[in-house]
């Protein structure tokens, strides 16, 4: 070869091994529309990172569970998708078509950004399958302009609860903000309420040990019917819920910590914004409080792709964390990073200073296929909250459940 030719082959060979792959583009199928900002702003910080991240929402939960069957069951699961824990993750991963995530959990874990009982939030049979979205917490959010203005505390017992809400009404507000928007909202109030009176009616109703209409069951009811004869909840009708809050039809909402950046974003003043866990009935000694952790997960597929599993630990990386929960006030259990509100501090704070026990939420541990005529039940008794409409209710619910877990038994 001679000189020239040489050092055509040098410059080409240069050229070759000095140009940067380009990543290929990585898409994120979820149902979260309403955090498609947020989430574009975790995709543009990747972007400087050599990841080419696309986020692709539906438009709702029930088309998009829809799409996520139908691609499993055809063999065409999505490489990185979010999902649902509890009942629904362990459906998906019974097809096989989930990646086991350990390696990524061992390193997450070894530098301490996340404690080890996260973990379990997200696995199945003692194996993690996902990483967290988000990690929510089921508090009560409240207006500190009305609670100063009446001279009121956040309740620290059952007793100062009935009191708050109590003085509340009596001072022509509605105490508790709760609708049935969307369709999914109904079975909020009911499993705190079995949460409070009955933790271990909690499980069983999970597991298909407690009927539903125990008498566990039964008594939520009528602390429920109770509540709505006098006047403690807004109408269940309305269709914005976020939006209510602002204009103050409900002083205290029962919700998840991911409402905090939703509410900043429809001009709520966060600063007057408090948070309280809501207390145990009489007889309930250990603390407690019901947790939803939004799952992202991938596919075996997924797994052998460089790209996605670049732009997995990016997530859970400090920078991609701490974008996260600016842009969208969420927090996804790291602990190496700022909180991303006030509201999440407090509850951190709180957690950190007494023990409570985590309970799934009831949407994720109940069956999937039990989800939508269960809560269709409870937003029934919601827009007609009596004890001959409860009694339906539960009837109807305990119908279904029975069904379901005889099923489960012959097969």
């Amino acid at each position: 070869m001679t000189r020239p030719a040489l050092l055509r082959f040098a410059l080409l060979a240069s050229c070759l091994f000095s140009t940067a792959v380009p990543a290929k583009e990585v898409q994120l199928f979820n149902d979260k529309g309403f955090w498609s900002a947020p989430l574009q702003t975790v995709a543009n910080a990747a972007r400087a990172e050599g990841i080419s991240l696309k986020i692709s929402p539906y438009a709702n939960a029930e088309q998009y569970k829809t799409f996520i069957q139908a691609s499993v069951a055809s063999g065409r699961t999505p490489e990185l998708f979010t999902w649902w824990t509890g009942a629904s993750l362990n459906t998906l991963t019974a097809t096989g078509q989930l990646a086991p995530l350990g390696a990524l959990w061992k390193e997450m874990e070894a530098d301490g950004r996340f404690q080890p009982g996260v973990k379990d939030l997200f696995s199945v049979g003692g194996q993690p399958y996902a990483i967290p979205l988000q990690l929510s917490r089921w508090v009560v959010l409240y207006d500190k302009r009305v609670f100063a203005r009446l001279g009121l505390k956040p309740p620290a017992n059952w007793a100062e609860l009935q009191t708050v809400a109590t003085r509340i009404k009596a001072a022509g507000q509605t105490p508790f903000l709760a609708t049935t928007q969307d369709g999914w909202r109904g079975f909020i109030w009911f499993q705190e309420l079995l949460l409070r009176t009955d933790p271990k009616a909690y499980v069983g109703l999970n597991n298909g040990s407690v009927a539903y209409d125990s008498p566990a069951v039964r008594n939520v009811f009528k602390i429920w019917s109770e509540m709505y004869a006098k006047g403690w909840f807004s109408d269940p009708r309305s269709n914005e819920e976020i939006n209510d809050f602002v204009r103050g039809k409900g002083v205290m909402y029962l919700f998840g910590e991911w409402a905090v950046g939703l509410l900043g974003k429809a001009g709520f003043p966060l600063q007057e914004l408090g948070v309280f866990i809501l207390p145990n009935a009489p007889g309930v000694q250990q603390p407690a409080i019901i947790v939803e952790g939004a799952p992202i997960v991938v596919s075996r597929k997924g797994l052998a792709n460089p790209d996605v599993m670049k732009t997995l630990r990016f997530w859970v990386s400090n920078q991609g964390a701490q974008t996260w929960g600016k842009a969208s006030g969420n927090y996804i259990g790291n602990n190496k990073i700022a909180a991303p509100n006030a509201i999440v501090s407090q509850v951190n704070t709180q957690l950190a200073q007494t023990r409570h026990t985590m309970f799934l939420r009831w949407w994720e541990n109940v069956p999937t296929t039990l989800q939508g005529e269960m809560v269709a039940e409870f937003n029934r008794f919601m827009l007609k909250p009596d004890m001959r409409t409860a009694q339906n209710v539960m009837q109807r619910m305990q119908s279904l459940n029975a069904a379901y877990w005889s099923n489960r038994k012959k097969s």
